[in-house]
């Protein structure tokens, strides 16, 4: 399925819920504002319209929130979602705070891969920046080797994680062989007061430390991270930069929020309600055509150079 800039649109990413079991300060304040349980929509809408999409060409899914783990039925919901024809792929994005429960499910439902939310090795920094137990964490990955679902790691850097906290990090990505990912502090409305790290900057501190960094030109996975090699270490490291390394213009997915709202684009306030489409009777072929319709009407980018995005678990989801 094309959109208007003929980008080709073949993933989706999902919100199960606007809740969070952590309170991470880059991306939720402490204190957050739910959704009512009845405005979030039902599994069975949310299958309906994972098989519209798919009719329309979405192979490749992503299941994310704040946290998909804290909603009862997320491993069921996988295993339907995996069932339907045409469904190439399945992941999960998670803090990883209860895959220790939930990873023999999650491995029965056929879950693909997993993303997983990790900034730091220390103990004390992890609580301070997420309110959580990080052995909870490290647990999850220890389950995750042993239940066989590949899984990569993902750090968004913050100014103080310095040299040392990056190497810890490495060093835990190399002893699991999963790919660490950096993502760049995206500017929202809730976290003006941090100052992230980018990208050009940690390969700067690599080199100043005698660390060779050379392009690694294999793709891995469905995103948009460009990836490195580093000498020292196998596993390859990406880099995720909506604002020094733009990648809109290839840009292959739309969200679901977790009240049913399709935002052709996570930072824009573009997209169509389809919980209200869905709940008003409207059948599968005027389903499709919204969905159809909306997807053509992705907009180029971001706006981020702009304004920073106004931060609301409920149309954002994830």
């Amino acid at each position: 399925m094309k959109d208007q800039y003929k980008r080709n649109i073949d993933y989706l990413r999902i919100s199960l819920t606007d809740r969070c079991n952590l309170h991470c300060r880059y991306c939720q304040p402490e204190v957050a504002c739910h959704v009512p349980h009845e405005q979030i929509l039902r599994y069975e809408e949310l299958l309906r319209i994972c098989r519209a999409a798919v009719r329309l060409g979405i192979s490749k899914f992503k299941i994310t929130g704040g946290e998909p783990l804290v909603r009862k039925g997320c491993a069921a919901f996988i295993r339907e979602l995996k069932r339907l024809e045409g469904v190439a792929q399945v992941t999960l994005t998670t803090n990883g705070t209860l895959l220790p429960q939930l990873l023999p499910e999650l491995a029965a439902a056929g879950l693909d891969s997993m993303n997983i939310s990790l900034d730091t090795t220390d103990a004390q920094q992890y609580r301070e920046l997420t309110g959580g137990d990080i052995e909870t964490v490290f647990a999850g990955l220890a389950e995750a080797r042993a239940a066989g679902i590949p899984f990569k790691l993902n750090c968004v850097p913050l100014a103080g994680l310095g040299f040392d906290g990056v190497r810890k990090l490495l060093k835990l990505a190399e002893a699991y062989q999963a790919p660490l990912r950096f993502i760049e502090l995206m500017p929202l409305a809730c976290n003006g007061s941090l100052q992230g790290i980018s990208g050009s900057a940690l390969r700067q501190l690599w080199e100043q430390h005698g660390v060779q960094v050379t392009r690694d030109e294999q793709v891995y996975g469905n995103g948009p991270a460009s990836y490195y090699r580093l000498s020292g270490y196998s596993v390859p490291v990406g880099f995720i930069e909506p604002i020094h390394n733009r990648f809109c213009a290839a840009c292959n997915r739309v969200r679901l929020t977790s009240v049913g709202f399709l935002k052709t684009c996570l930072y824009s306030a573009e997209g169509f309600d389809l919980a209200a489409l869905l709940r008003s009777g409207a059948d599968n072929a005027r389903l499709e055509q919204a969905l159809q319709q909306t997807i053509c009407q992705k907009p180029w980018g971001h706006k981020f150079d702009v304004s920073p995005a106004q931060f609301n678990m409920s149309q954002i989801g994830g």
